[in-house]
């Protein structure tokens, strides 16, 4: 008996685990390559940008030349986008509908389109940045891991997921904050099959993005804020108002991006989609020529806001033209990564609390520490993910002096824009993205039970665990046998061969979920609709 309790283990280990640890590894250090490229031709691009905006300045016949030329980058951002529409908008929110089974995409096309249409942003000075596509092309190249699979519309899921954690990791410097971002913002849930193959990914992938960054005497490291003042508990109070005031922030920026949305709803049928991409790319130009802060990601945005030598006007015009640049680049779905724009709308506005907070007596030294906790915090309430938020804060600090601050003030964010039950930007971009994918069709609400065949994918791992079609809920599990155990020991119920699974599932193509719960349960059975 111990022998078979044996056998059955090492099967399961063999099944289960050893997947996990192959395509975390292939996946990881394919992505971390790839997106290190991307990084360094993103850079080169922008500092072509920045050099042609430079160059151009004193002469109409130049600046002329290059309106032309973004007419023409609009253009072909446009056609793009006709051609290609899975790389249209955030690469995030996109990433998120792929990996929940909400939208799909075809990994080759998005990888390429999403590295022209973000190249294409960045040569325009469009103020974007490379973590979204980092994100998205990182669920391609998942993508391509895990079709090698024989079983590969069930593991493509799990592989796509620790693609996404290892680019926003490689994006951004911050690997835990790449685990966890996977986890909590991507899939908002921590499984043992998740965790596992996105920390394998996000581990492989970050060696690979380091040992490339020693090679080519580039930093790893999205920010350096050299070393920062420890806060002290007794200015703890100016820090909950700093929470207060960065989720009353957040709310606005919701609520702000929601408005907007339906403004341009009334107004498509006279303005369409090609318009809106070329006044993008001209906009920019205007701003590139009369007011450079507002163009690009902001990466630099929030470096200097960071050295307190910014007037109140300034920093209050900053945000509210980068905040206008947010919403026409959202609403036209150019090519390119939000994440960072929206750290530096947080820094901005974070910078205004820090003046205030210090004018109330906070000392002048803490003004860099409340900026980026600011930062964190804002970035922590429009994801809804504050454990990401505080661990990031870390991250990019590089040191854990003032972890229970960063807690404090992302925690009171999340708190406070939680009462205010504001939908937040990604899902609302995600749901504009699934609407576009299912216009004209309706969804079915329907159960289904299913038999777990021999050498089922679902064998052995929890209910939990499975990444089952989006929407769907397992209503009951019946065993196949009345001498297995009903729960496991940690209460968890793990299926085995011969189980009757029934689930409840929302679906818009009922040849494509029944695909979906074959590949999960096997062929042997039939799949009975209820």
């Amino acid at each position: 008996m111990k022998e078979n309790k044996k056998e059955y283990k090492y099967k399961e280990y063999i099944a289960n685990v050893m997947p996990c640890i192959f395509y975390g590894v292939v996946c990881g250090a394919v992505t971390g390559a790839f997106t290190f490229f991307f990084k360094l031709t993103a850079k080169w691009a922008e500092e072509i940008s920045r050099w042609v905006y430079s160059a151009s300045r004193g002469s109409w016949i130049w600046i002329s030349a290059v309106f032309c030329g973004l007419v023409l980058l609009g253009s072909c951002m446009a056609l793009l986008h006709k051609k290609l529409p899975e790389v249209k908008g955030g690469g995030i929110p996109r990433s998120e509908g792929v990996l929940r089974g909400v939208l799909s995409f075809k990994w080759l096309r998005t990888l390429v389109g999403t590295f022209v249409g973000s190249m294409i942003s960045y040569i325009g000075g469009v103020p974007l940045g490379s973590e979204g596509p980092a994100v998205l092309m990182g669920t391609a190249i998942g993508g391509m891991c895990g079709s090698i699979s024989k079983n590969r519309s069930t593991w493509s899921r799990y592989v796509m997921t620790g693609g996404a954690g290892a680019g926003f990791a490689v994006a951004t410097g911050s690997p835990f904050s790449g685990i966890l971002f996977a986890l909590e913002e991507i899939h908002k849930r921590f499984t043992p099959m998740l965790v596992l193959i996105v920390s394998i990914s996000v581990v492989s992938a970050t060696a690979v993005n380091r040992l490339l960054c020693s090679i080519f005497g580039m930093s790893a490291e999205l920010f350096d804020f050299g070393v920062l003042p420890a806060l002290e508990l007794s200015q703890i109070g100016h820090l909950i108002l700093a929470g207060l005031l960065i989720a009353l922030g957040v709310g606005l920026f919701d609520v702000s991006i929601a408005l907007f949305g339906r403004l341009t709803e009334r107004l498509k049928k006279y303005i369409n989609g090609y318009i809106k991409t070329v006044a993008v790319f001209v906009i920019t130009g205007l701003f590139g020529f009369l007011f450079a802060d507002a163009i690009y990601s902001g990466h630099d945005v929030i470096h200097h806001v960071t050295e307190n030598n910014r007037t109140v006007i300034y920093l209050a015009v900053l945000v509210a033209v980068r905040l206008i640049m947010m919403l026409l680049i959202t609403d036209s779905g150019v090519t390119g990564g939000i994440f960072i724009p929206t750290l530096a709308i947080g820094a901005l506005t974070g910078a205004l609390i820090a003046k205030l907070l210090v004018f109330m007596g906070m000392p002048g030294d803490t003004f860099p520490v409340i900026v980026i906790l600011c930062t964190c915090g804002f970035i922590g309430g429009t994801l809804r993910a504050p454990l990401t938020a505080t661990v990031l804060f870390i991250e990019l600090t590089g040191s854990a002096d003032n972890l229970f601050f960063a807690a404090l003030v992302v925690f009171t964010v999340n708190a406070v824009v939680a009462l205010l039950n504001q939908t937040p930007f990604y899902d609302i971009a995600l749901e504009r993205m699934e609407e576009t994918q299912n216009r004209g069709k309706q969804p079915v609400i329907a159960y289904f039970e299913m038999r777990v065949s021999h050498g089922a994918f679902v064998i052995g791992k929890t209910v939990r665990d499975i990444m089952w079609p989006s929407s769907a809920v397992v209503t009951g599990v019946t065993r196949a046998s009345e001498a297995e155990e009903d729960m496991d020991h940690d209460g968890e119920k793990k299926l085995l061969e011969g189980d009757t699974v029934t689930l409840r599932a929302k679906f818009y193509d009922e040849d494509e979920i029944r695909a979906l719960l074959s590949g999960l349960v096997g062929k042997d059975h039939e799949i009975v609709r209820k």
